[in-house]
């Protein structure tokens, strides 16, 4: 039941986040008919259109989206099955069992519509489509409480006295569980209301709708089905802001588009003011130019040298781009990053510097080579692992186990695990249980399995490390800590005969003082004192 009910909630959920509808609220009321199924009725004869009643129903439904509404709906109407109903087979005619009872339910329903309530060409719903088919699940109770004519004033061969009395004596008067399940359609009649038309099956989750059980057909549960017409009436309206997005939008581009050409204009203004000015400033300072570079002597670096304007009016003999009286090698060419010297062998060095010019080098070596032990084409003076070759990712060092953290820093660097772990994997989940006969220090060959598990984990993994930790029960072992001890050894003991180090194990005995945790525990005490007769290992990492 509560799991229905989850499902439905959480179908209806999404729909909160899509457009409104013009009208939050429906109103409807309904009449139908109603038809049982169960013990007294036979879907392969008649598919339950023998015993037709009448029912009415009204309902609240709140519309959370154009395709997506819930749905409160409470249902009254009556029951009724007749073996009489059936010619076929003989046996029906002569047990004869008939009986009726009132029907109210209550329930919670989601609709979906496939096609929506209204049109969904725009935000803004207005007329409602011509007709919108839904589909209908939900959850709810619904009371009965059956009068069964048994037939049975002169005994009633076919049926089972003692299951018949066992069924009279059952409590028939009460709540089911229903899941209603359908399709309907709804036509528009003016504005927003509607016309309706549906049809739901409804399993109930009990045999006793009909009053029978036992002496009938105790495997299947008893249904039934409903088909109603009714008027849906609209309230609760939305408040809907028309705002023609696309027409504002236009606006605020084309506002944004005259600031940036004003601001280009005024920008070319400037620039074109600023090209006059400098225009009339040249044209005084060029009238003294002493060595008649074209550079005026007032921005000229070299007034009595003629050079080129892109230098200050200074001259540039090896013409690299850097003027002589900034040119540590001014009769070669170089580069402007070295002070106008040449560097043959590229290593940024400049040849005058350089005590190796035509080998490359770091500049910590004065452009020389430096050692690299291990040829990984990092020296040494910058290798974390000047004596094992690595990737310069990893500053030198190698990654033995391939998982993407370097030895140094590899708590685990022959087993492949985490970076977040620091290179180890996860601890192997969950902890291994070895369990004991009472009083008993050897283990059932039921746990030979989880010891083999063990052994295969510790020599697959070498990084990692056991607790065994022995354990009694309270009632019939009492707090013997020395038995407990004795079975923690034992199989410590066990694991380092099949080749797991002595190093990697420890052992320790807490006779009853930690029993299984309550969440273990079952109600039957014997399991319980069972699983308390056990030895745990838990795995970890130093």
């Amino acid at each position: 039941m509560k799991r229905i009910f989850i499902f439905v909630l959480l179908w209806s959920i999404p729909a909160w986040a899509f457009c409104q509808v013009p009208f939050k609220w429906d109103f409807d009321c309904a009449l139908g008919i109603t038809s049982y199924q169960g013990d007294l009725d036979a879907l392969k004869v008649n598919a339950g259109f023998r015993e037709i009643k009448y029912s009415a129903s009204v309902s609240l439904r709140r519309n959370l989206s154009n395709h997506l509404t819930l749905r409160f709906n409470l249902l009254a109407g009556q029951l009724a099955g007749d073996d009489r109903n059936f010619a076929e087979p003989e046996w029906r005619i002569r047990r004869g069992i008939a009986f009726k009872s009132p029907l109210i339910e209550g329930t919670m329903l989601s609709e979906f519509y496939p096609l929506g309530m209204y049109p969904s060409k725009g935000k803004f719903m207005r007329a409602r489509n011509a007709f919108s088919p839904y589909l209908m699940i939900g959850v709810g109770w619904g009371f009965t409480n059956p009068e069964v004519d048994w037939n049975d004033a002169n005994g009633n061969e076919e049926i089972n006295p003692e299951l018949s009395d066992l069924d009279k004596k059952a409590k028939l008067k009460k709540l089911n569980v229903v899941v209603p399940m359908g399709v309907g359609v709804r036509f528009k009649l003016k504005d927003h209301s509607t016309f309706k038309l549906e049809g739901m099956l409804r399993p109930t989750f009990s045999d006793y709708v009909d009053g029978i059980s036992l002496a009938g057909n105790p495997d299947k549960k008893d249904w039934y089905f409903t088909a109603q017409i009714g008027v849906t009436y609209p309230f609760g309206k939305n408040k809907q802001k028309r705002v023609n997005v696309l027409a504002k939008e236009e606006e605020r581009l084309r506002k944004e588009e005259e600031k940036a050409q004003k601001e280009a204009a005024r920008a070319e203004r400037e620039a074109e003011k600023e090209r006059k000015a400098e225009e009339k400033r040249n044209a005084k300072e060029l009238a003294s130019d002493i060595d008649k570079d074209g550079t005026p002597d007032l921005k000229d670096d070299c007034p009595t040298e003629p050079g080129p304007r892109d230098l200050k009016g200074c001259p540039d003999r090896d013409k690299d781009g850097v003027a002589d009286k900034s040119d540590s090698c001014p009769d070669e060419p170089g580069t402007v990053e070295l002070s106008g010297c040449p560097d043959k062998d590229g290593d940024g060095v400049a040849d005058i510097n350089d005590d190796c010019p035509d080998e490359p080098g770091p500049v910590s070596n004065y452009g020389c080579p430096a050692s690299d032990q291990d040829g990984d084409g990092i020296a040494d003076s910058e290798d974390r692992c000047p004596d094992q070759a690595g990737p310069v990712a990893f500053g030198g060092c190698p990654d033995t186990d391939k998982d993407g953290v370097p030895d140094p820093d590899d708590g685990c660097p022959d087993v492949p695990g985490k970076v977040a772990m620091k290179g180890c994997p996860d601890l192997p989940p969950p902890d291994k249980a070895i369990y004991f006969g009472i009083s008993r220090n050897d283990w059932f060959v039921t746990s030979e399995e989880t010891l083999e598990e063990t052994i295969e984990i510790m020599k697959k993994d070498k990084s990692l490390y056991a607790s065994i930790e022995g354990h009694t029960d309270s009632a019939s072992e009492g707090n013997e800590t020395g038995l407990s001890e004795q079975r923690a050894r034992n199989v410590r003991d066990y694991l380092i005969s099949q080749g797991i180090p002595a190093a990697r194990l420890d052992s320790k005995g807490f006779g009853s003082n930690r029993p299984i945790g309550q969440k273990m525990m079952s109600d039957d005490p014997q399991l319980n004192r069972q699983l308390n007769r056990r030895v745990e290992i838990r795995f970890f990492r130093k």
